[in-house]
């Protein structure tokens, strides 16, 4: 499972124990006990601070890889452009949010691609932008990537999510 729905999953499973412990409270609670308690426990959750994630020297952008296909001679991707966050306290917990439209983009001539060789490892095995067409990724369909003045990829790197 992804660290991302993991930790929707912890927010929303914090926020219903949250409400379950103020609506279980003793028989002689007040309202505004059980009330300030859910606020306690909202509060803890949405302290959560995020910042914007870390690009490598040369890269600006970051996308999620929808398919590859051939087209006249040349590999194309379909991609859909997104902002990403990283939660301050726990590294792992990464948001992507789309940015925009999914649109695609060719290779440049000499391009180079970067993916991982297994869900479990962190090493990084160049392919040739053609080997997209045919290959399932096996960790997750998030890059960075460059482009060059004629909006093409000249690099492109998966990113890591353990």
């Amino acid at each position: 499972m992804s660290h991302r729905y993991v930790s929707a999953a912890a927010a929303v499973l914090a926020s219903t124990a949250a409400l379950l412990a103020a609506a279980s409270g003793s028989s002689g609670a007040s309202p505004n006990q059980a009330a300030g308690a859910t606020t306690v426990s909202t509060t803890a959750v949405s302290t959560t601070a995020w910042q914007p994630c870390y690009l490598p020297k040369g890269y600006k952008h970051f996308f999620e890889l929808e398919s590859a296909k051939n087209s006249q001679g040349k590999t194309v991707v379909r991609v859909t452009p997104e902002t990403c966050s990283v939660n301050t306290k726990n590294d792992e917990d990464v948001a992507y949010t789309p940015l925009g439209a999914p649109r695609s983009l060719a290779f440049a001539a000499g391009a180079s691609v970067e993916v991982f060789s297994d869900i479990n490892s962190t090493t990084v095995k160049s392919v040739a932008p053609t080997w997209l067409v045919n290959h399932k990724l096996t960790n997750s369909p998030h890059f960075y990537y460059r482009v060059n003045g004629q909006n093409q990829i000249t690099a492109m790197q998966e990113i890591y999510h353990p």
